[in-house]
């Protein structure tokens, strides 16, 4: 019936009542007559006891892993007595703690034609295959008990059943299976393979075979050297793992020297497959190195400093002339993060300690703005922790790691902008042995390095190439304003508090205030007490408190740090370029912000001039020649930067023009150094000692002229210095509603005090009618090092046109093929030293090329994806889905052309799928599930091995005997089957209609879960080990291990 546009099937049921209903043709309700699919089994599975449909003798019992799904069995049988589909091995495995590593694996090999019908029909005991004098096995009884296992599993009684036999066996032969710790499946596949093979081993005594000589090898015919390369393997090594699963690899490396190629014929059982982006991670680094008198002359040197470095400025990296500078650096995966920055450290000679790395992301900004203007992108930096990790963590979250396409990270390392004078490093250290020895106590140390400290605090130097740290100067002058009576309290006072905890703080006077004192005035008779409000660094405005001068005496504020632990790093903040949109509604960030570090007992003043210092680097006009090109090189060579600055440096009038801007902010860094020493020697000097009133009034002086100066000078600015929310910087009122206010130059605050982790600074630009570029931001320049290339859109020059691997597998969005796996396991590579491949020739070490193609391909080819990584720190699981075809897995591509298997014409490198282990889960837990092609086998072995093997049923089934029937080549002897329950007429009912499908049946095994899946499930990034078979089994395999019936 059609529905409108919707074509519908009525169906009517014949259980449960009797019903009818409409379904859509295009259902997952719906397929072929005696198969089960994943949306039927969410409502009912339906088991008929008999075909009158009496519902009474039948019992539902929830399917496990749904809270609505049932399954109607016979009440007379346990759900443990019931096999789904006898003759094709449904039968789950109980997990005995942490098993499902083995009983994923288990599953797969039981699956395996020929060799399942070798184990269960005995063979290995009527042909006296069984060795149980091979050192190298178990003596035959892993080989036995898996055996046994495989008849109860294919006996067709046993919906699951526990394999502790075998589990204990395995346990007593390799002793890390033996507790109940995870284990990789992997490792399972390769040990039970190697054990089977050793078990079954009809070589008894292994004899001594020499490997064959070079010479040999130089005069013979490659196929000639691999057949006998075969043949001497096979005096050590026949059993039927040999004959049905094991290949050849063929490996050449050749020297790059002498340019002659070893050739060697590796046997393997398991192919273990890269993915193509399990190397490296690559990084576009760029270094922003503290302003200074150097890279930011126009600024800071415009008064012609003596520089200590008066050679020629050089602008390839690494250069202190240099503002900027990129790096191109490729990392392996699995590299630490810390490898990383001692790579930039060399790069740069910055030390890794003094430099914050942070993750860029480039913003393009909303198109409300003006189209005058060149800046349309804002970098929004995301910076790094300083914990350990692999360098992959940093490209996770960027790169599409799915693909072989070369893709870069971009990161910025900016270097401290503190730049301590060279003999503040190790002063403590050196100049206090040089003292006499009755003078190595603190107070005379101190007192020292006080002096010398003040003999450079505030020279022309300072914040052109230097930073003085005040701590010395700051406790000194702490103790020289303590006051003695409440007339002494000075604003600015830094002092060490105790809170109502016991805990000392570190603070500082913000306001005095005239107030009475009602509780004291019986006993002191003073009616006016003066109080003062002290703001703790790193706290609100709330937490602050009202101390007396009673509080000073009894000892609960102390001068500085005479109990408070002095704070380690200094205060840092972002300083974010802001401007209004075109609308002057709303502000919107551009450009790129910057990191800035003040020392903690700076005043405001001087953290002001330290802050305009660094904004100096986006003020500075470039020091480059521009070639026709508009690429950036210096006089002598061309070092390139790219095309974000070549945008903002086409008109150099507007630098020429700015330069009166420059010519200000020195000015107003020379007035602000300049004020701050004063204020500092003057509370320091004698002449301030035990005189308040005059000290207040000098200190209000001092401001009171700076004030002016700058009052005079900063509106002539083309930006203003906002103090802004550190999560919001484009707001004017942060999350509590505080208005953002400018920042103040003040003598008496320091910057510790003022600022804490909430707060940010905006450098809010204003649109100038002079410039043709309306504002004066200039993004820095960019310099290489000798020879490197410049990246072009976030990639190396010399890597374009290598963006894809494989490009002949198609891109896709949904994973690999499994063919560009292929490509990197069969691709030429460079060995490195450390694996220590020695050249026959030259008798050396060499760093050889390998080239690995298949050379002899077996009936059961099996693939290990190499998801799991590891180094000395790190692992990982590559998450990357594969592509791997159900059917029809042409090898021919992979084979060497002299292969033999090439030689065959029917059809030997076509492989189909029959088998994979999944891994849900990460490293540092999983759960393995196994996925098989239901084939039929039957209890003794009997199945069908002499026909094309292409996903189409061709059995008959019949229910008497419960086996398969054919007309070909079976496995194994037939025996009679008793089944005369209506629960087993019932299940073989079920078998005999997928033997008559044309629909292959999965089904998927979760430990002792069996369920059928469709196939289109079957492939998912979770696969780890595929196993496919060839299509025509070998004729000489089919005459080894069959009988004709």
């Amino acid at each position: 019936s059609v529905r409108g546009e919707i074509q519908a099937v009525r169906v009517h049921f014949n259980y449960g009542g009797g019903h009818e209903e409409w379904i859509e043709v295009d259902s997952d309700r719906l397929a072929v007559a005696g198969r089960f699919t994943l949306d039927s089994m969410k409502s009912f599975d339906v088991i008929p006891s008999d075909d009158s449909g009496d519902a009474s003798k039948r019992t539902i019992i929830p399917r496990r892993g749904s809270k609505e799904s049932n399954v109607l069995v016979d009440s007379n049988l346990s759900n443990s007595d019931f096999c789904s589909f006898p003759g094709f091995g449904a039968c789950g495995l109980t997990n005995l703690g942490n098993t499902c590593y083995a009983n994923s694996a288990i599953q797969c090999i039981s699956y395996i034609p020929l060799l399942r019908s070798y184990l269960l029909s005995s063979q290995y005991k009527i042909n006296g295959d069984l060795n149980k004098d091979n050192p190298l096995g178990t003596g035959g009884k892993l080989l036995e008990e898996f055996s046994d296992l495989l008849k109860v599993m294919w006996s067709g009684k046993y919906n699951s059943r526990a394999p502790r036999a075998f589990r204990h066996q395995l346990g007593r032969a390799r002793q890390q299976y033996a507790g109940a710790d995870q284990q990789d499946a992997q490792e399972l596949l390769n040990d039970m393979i190697d054990s089977l093979h050793e078990d079954s081993n009809k070589v008894k005594q292994k004899p001594y075979v020499e490997g064959i000589e070079d010479f040999w090898v130089k005069n013979t015919s490659l196929s000639r050297v691999g057949e006998e390369a075969w043949r001497r393997f096979l005096r050590r090594n026949r059993s039927v793992i040999t004959n049905v699963a094991m290949g050849q690899v063929l490996n050449r490396v050749t020297c790059p020297v002498c340019n002659h190629s070893s050739l060697n014929f590796d046997p393997f059982n398991m192919l273990s497959i890269p993915f193509p982006t399990a190397s490296e991670v690559h990084f576009r680094c760029q270094i922003m190195r503290s302003a200074s008198a150097l890279n930011c002359p126009d600024i800071l040197n415009r008064g012609k400093i003596s520089i200590y470095n008066e050679a020629e400025p050089d602008f390839f990296a690494p250069s202190e002339y240099l503002i900027m500078e990129e790096h191109n650096i490729s990392m392996p995966r699995l590299a630490d993060i810390g490898d990383l920055k001692l790579r930039l450290q060399n790069f740069s000679g910055i030390s890794s300690k003094n430099f914050k790395l942070c993750k860029v992301e480039e913003v393009k900004i909303n198109a409300d703005l003006s189209a005058s203007n060149v800046i349309q992108s804002y970098f929004k930096l995301h910076q790094l922790s300083d914990k350990e990790g692999p360098c992959l963590d940093l490209a996770k979250k960027t790169n599409d790691l799915n693909s072989s396409a070369i893709s870069t990270t971009f990161l910025i390392a900016f270097e401290s902008t503190l730049k301590p004078r060279p003999h503040q490093e190790d002063t403590p250290k050196k100049e206090v042995s040089k003292l006499p020895r009755e003078e190595r106590g603190s107070n005379s140390i101190e007192s020292t390095l006080l002096q010398q400290q003040l003999k450079v605090y505030g020279n022309k130097l300072e914040a052109k190439l230097y930073d003085t740290n005040p701590f010395l100067v700051a406790k000194a002058m702490s103790r020289n304003m303590w006051p003695r009576s409440q007339s002494d309290f000075k604003l600015g006072l830094r002092v060490d508090a105790i809170d109502q905890k016991n805990q000392w703080f570190q603070g500082s006077v913000i306001e005095i205030i005239q107030g009475n004192n009602s509780e004291n005035e019986s006993e002191s008779g003073r009616r006016d007490v003066k109080k003062v409000r002290i703001h703790f660094d790193n706290f609100s405005s709330k937490w602050d408190e009202m101390y007396t001068i009673d509080n000073f005496n009894k000892g609960q504020v102390k001068p500085l740090y005479s109990h408070a632990t002095p704070k380690e790093k200094p205060t840092e903040f972002v300083v974010h370029h802001r401007r209004s949109a075109k609308s002057f509604e709303y502000n919107v960030l551009f450009g790129l912000p910057f990191y800035v570090q003040c020392h903690i007992e700076w005043s405001t003043a001087r953290a002001g001039a330290h802050i305009l210092a660094q904004l100096s680097r986006f003020l500075q006009p470039p020091t480059f020649k521009v070639d026709k090109r508009g690429a950036i090189k210096s006089n002598s060579d061309g070092s390139t930067t790219n095309d974000f600055l070549r945008r903002n440096i086409d008109n150099k009038k507007d630098y020429q023009a700015s330069d009166e801007t420059r010519q200000i902010i020195s000015q107003i860094i020379d007035e602000l150094i300049e004020a701050d020493k004063r204020y500092v020697e003057y509370v320091l000097s004698s002449e301030n000692q035990n005189k308040s009133e005059e000290s207040n009034l000098y200190a209000a002086s001092l401001s009171s002229n700076l004030y002016k100066k700058l009052n005079s000078l900063l509106p002539l600015l083309p930006f203003d210095i906002i103090l802004c929310s550190a999560e919001s910087p484009v707001s004017k009122q942060d999350a509590n509603g505080h208005e953002e206010i400018s920042f103040p130059f003040s003598l008496v605050r320091t910057i510790g005090n003022f600022i804490n982790a909430r707060h940010a600074i905006a450098i809010h630009w204003h649109h100038s009618s002079k410039m043709k570029n309306s504002m004066l931001y200039i993004h820095p320049q960019i310099g290489f090092a000798k020879g490197s290339q410049p990246t072009i859109d976030g990639e190396s020059v010399s890597d374009l046109g290598k963006r894809t691997a494989s490009e002949r597998w198609g891109k896709s969005n949904d994973g690999l093929h499994l063919g560009v796996c292929l490509d990197e396991f069969c691709k030429k590579q460079r060995l490195k030293k450390s694996e220590c491949w020695r050249c026959p020739k030259c008798k050396e070490v060499r760093e050889g090329q390998q080239d690995m193609r298949l050379w002899r391909l077996p009936d059961i080819l099996t693939f290990h994806l190499k998801r799991f990584n590891c180094s000395a720190r790190w692992r990982e699981k590559i998450t990357t889905k594969v592509n791997f075809p159900l059917n029809g897995l042409n090898m021919e591509e992979w084979c060497d052309n002299d292969s033999p298997t090439l030689e065959r014409s029917d059809g030997s490198c076509i492989y189909d799928l029959f088998g994979v282990v999944n891994h849900y889960g990460g490293m540092t837990g999983g759960h393995y599930v196994a996925t098989c092609k239901a084939s039929p086998c039957g209890a003794d072995g009997s199945e069908e091995v002499g026909h094309s093997f292409n996903g189409a049923g061709v059995h008959s089934f019949d229910i008497n005997e419960g086996i398969c029937r054919s007309s070909g080549w079976k496995l194994g002897r037939n025996k009679e089957k008793e089944s005369n329950s209506q629960q087993a007429k019932s299940a073989l009912s079920a078998a005999k209609a997928l033997c008559e499908s044309s629909e292959p049946l999965w089904l998927q095994f979760d430990d002792d879960l069996v369920e059928p899946i469709p196939p289109k499930s079957v492939v998912s990034e979770m696969a780890y080990v595929l196993f496919y078979r060839r299509r025509n089994i070998s004729p000489s395999n089919i005459a080894k291990y069959c009988t004709l019936d």
